[in-house]
């Protein structure tokens, strides 16, 4: 393994650091002492910030050498609605809020990688955006910095995720989809009342959304082809107001998950038709909200052969291996449809380390904190191959 030497100099900087943030975490979009404490670390850095939106913070790196090209280092800051149950002394000091899906790692990192690439700002050309990302969570954050216009001119974009599932000393990181596409829809259904023993006198939106979440399992397994993964899950059916009583309306929300737009596109089609159709059988009426989180997140297959080499540098040949497709979703994608650019999962989990094995969003996750100087070594290597090239 060839951690970089800077981020080797600075480890135990960079594990206080993910110490700090684990021990604040905060929910998506209120990011608010995060962002203040990233700003902090990079103004004592000497790198300029700049808020996007109210909880985005963007750093920018300048090289002393002039002009070059644009590099864009991106990490989350969000945490999620989970009571943190390990007994460290960095646990979450926020009740009902953890950093469970390693965002704190990446911030971390990503202020390890700024530390040591504003020592040798003398040596570079061309410019480094530090992306820190509110709210990816809730696919709300990358968004932000396309609309700000903070990332236009850039001509590659580089991400980091821990990955509980790989050990120490491995990363993933395939040629094309790593993950799918997020969408979450709501169904509202609007019936009308009536006594149980006598249904024809209502209109039962219960039963119209129960057949609706039997009927919507069929435009996956019969509407498109099984080699293109797509998942339809249905977290929430709400409905009811007595065991005797015909529901008047019900609820159903889900969400929609792909890696091919076509299908995205067509079966949230069919979601809503599907809806209606069905709910007009029983006289009952549907309702459809749609919300977009992320488009699938694909990895440019020019800039995976750049940053392969990269990736073997820092962590051995033959520890670089293929991601296995997950429907979860990154809006890390949003950015990569902009700014050409891969996503490296950094394996964070050890027998060392309890808790470092576990999935994430689940309320002992933890990490293996070596895996900070990996990460932070992949931010440096990365921008520094690239602000080389001429093309």
């Amino acid at each position: 393994m060839a951690i970089h030497p800077l981020i080797e100099q600075d480890k135990d900087y960079i594990i206080s650091l993910r110490r700090w943030f684990h021990s604040h975490p905060e929910l998506s979009m209120k990011e608010y002492n995060t962002a203040a404490r990233i700003e902090e670390e990079l103004s004592a850095l000497g790198i300029p910030t700049r808020r996007v939106g109210e909880t985005g913070v963007l750093g920018v790196l300048k090289g002393r050498k002039g002009p070059g090209r644009r590099v864009v280092l991106r990490a989350d800051t969000d945490a999620l609605p989970i009571q943190d149950e390990k007994a460290v002394l960095y646990a979450s000091q926020c009740p009902g809020v953890m950093h469970a899906c390693g965002h704190d790692a990446h911030t971390a990192a990503l202020l390890g990688a700024a530390r040591a690439l504003k020592k040798l700002e003398d040596s570079l050309s061309g410019e480094i955006g530090f992306v820190f990302q509110p709210g990816e969570e809730y696919g709300k954050g990358a968004v932000l910095f396309l609309q700000d216009g903070a990332l236009e001119g850039a001509d590659r974009s580089f991400g980091v995720h821990m990955q509980s599932n790989l050990p120490v000393g491995q990363v993933a990181m395939n040629l094309g989809a790593e993950n799918a596409s997020v969408d979450h829809f709501t169904i509202r259904i609007h019936g009308r009342s009536a006594h149980v023993s006598t249904p024809e006198l209502g209109a039962d939106a219960l039963y119209a959304a129960a057949q609706i979440v039997t009927a919507l399992q069929g435009l996956v397994g019969r509407l498109k082809s099984p080699t293109d993964p797509a998942l339809i899950g249905v977290g929430v059916l709400r409905s009811g107001e007595g065991y005797n009583i015909v529901a008047r309306e019900a609820v159903i929300e889900g969400t929609v998950r792909c890696f091919s737009q076509e299908t995205r596109a067509m079966i949230n089609g069919k979601i809503a038709d599907t809806a209606r159709g069905v709910a007009a059988l029983y006289n009952t009426t549907a309702e459809i909200e749609t919300e977009s989180f992320t488009r699938a997140l694909i990895n440019d297959a020019r800039v995976y052969a750049e940053t392969a080499p990269l990736v073997e540098k820092v962590v051995g040949r033959g520890n670089l291996v293929v991601k296995e497709l997950s429907l979860g979703g990154d809006d890390m994608a949003e950015i990569m449809a902009v700014v050409p650019g891969v996503y490296a999962f950094v394996g964070s989990g050890s027998e060392a380390v309890p808790g470092s094995r576990l999935a994430h969003h689940t309320p002992g996750f933890d990490i293996d904190e070596r895996c900070l100087t990996i990460a932070a070594s992949l931010y440096v290597e990365s921008a520094l191959f690239w602000l080389k090239q001429r093309t």
